[in-house]
């Protein structure tokens, strides 16, 4: 979708960079999709072309339930998707990743959480970071899917809950019982906010949940004291423009609209991810690519968005201060001369 000249695709390449914000189905490698539905997009989805927009996020959905329940029946599956998503990040100098699955496909025979997670883990190559976090709507709460979202919270691999699905969907009493009692058990708390809903949803996720990190979060933008609440409390935002781009997220009609600039130079702690490279054909150097081409990203402003990462992973060790030591001699380089 975005190309770059060579000086700046060495550049990005470069930069050691973290991945927060990925959902494993929608980013299912195209070959194993299409060993178990071939039928599905081809060999080019058409999601991929520049010019696709998804019609809502309800199209957006039912596409991806279609990939999700055709692929993902067992902790193999997820396996061999993982396998495939790590690849493709280590080609990209990602060092760490923050990937999620959807809690109702839990519901099928044969599939419990421990398994998928032990599964997701193992599929790590050497040298990257892997947390992984388990994802529920809004509704998710239902016969069949309450006990599991219970139990999840003793899982020991599993990193963090997140909520996601439509914003739109009422926030049920549930949720806030769940996010606290994840907490009690030392789960980091993420939710998808700021993207369909207002910004008072981003308050409302901080507030009622405790969120710890924010997916999406741009919407952010309508309220000073929404963001004045980011920055006092050090939050960021798992942030993925060409996404939000494709998804017609309100106010985003082109790349330029995105508020990612805005909020950047007011000091709101971004990241920057794929989401679901699936479902929208981009990859992780392309997203850095577009903050340069359409919103005026400066190389020293890219390596800081890369090290916001680094800056926000649950990841204490030597590969990450060796990643933070290497972003900030980029940021000083970039530097004009005083």
């Amino acid at each position: 979708m975005y190309t770059a000249a060579p000086d700046l695709a060495a550049f990005v390449q470069g930069l050691p960079k973290t991945e927060t914000h990925l959902h494993l189905e929608g980013s299912c490698p195209l070959e194993l999709l299409d060993r178990h539905a071939p039928e599905l997009f081809g060999q080019v989805p058409y999601m991929w072309d520049d010019d696709f927009r998804y019609d809502s996020f309800t199209h957006f959905t039912q596409l991806f339930a279609q990939v999700a329940m055709a692929v993902f029946k067992t902790p193999e599956a997820f396996h061999e998707c993982a396998r495939g998503v790590f690849q493709e990040c280590v080609s990209q100098n990602v060092r760490y990743v923050e990937c999620s699955f959807h809690i109702g496909l839990l519901n099928q025979p044969g599939m419990h959480g421990p398994e998928v997670i032990a599964a997701i883990l193992d599929a790590a190559p050497p040298g990257l970071e892997v947390r992984v976090f388990v994802g529920m709507r809004h509704n998710s709460y239902d016969a069949e899917t309450a006990p599991i979202i219970d139990d999840c919270v003793h899982w020991p691999n599993l990193t963090g809950i997140d909520l996601h699905g439509p914003e739109d969907l009422p926030l049920e009493d549930w949720t806030a019982r769940v996010w606290h009692r994840a907490a009690e058990h030392g789960k980091y708390r993420k939710a998808h906010a700021g993207e369909f809903m207002p910004a008072a949803f981003v308050g409302r996720c901080i507030d009622e949940l405790g969120a710890q990190r924010i997916e999406h979060g741009v919407r952010a933008i309508e309220d000073p004291r929404i963001m004045r609440m980011l920055i006092d409390r050090g939050i960021g935002l798992d942030v993925c423009p060409i996404s939000n781009l494709k998804l017609q997220v309100e106010g985003i009609s082109t790349m330029s609209d995105h508020p990612i600039r805005q909020l950047f130079d007011a000091g709101v702690r971004c990241t920057i991810n794929t989401d679901d490279t699936l479902m929208f054909g981009n990859s992780l150097n392309e997203e850095y690519y577009a903050l340069a081409a359409d919103l005026d990203f400066t190389p020293a402003e890219l390596a800081q968005i890369a090290l916001n990462g680094f800056e926000l992973a649950l990841w204490e060790g030597a590969g990450k201060e060796e990643a933070r030591r290497d972003l900030a001699a980029i940021i000083s380089e970039c530097a004009p001369p005083s």
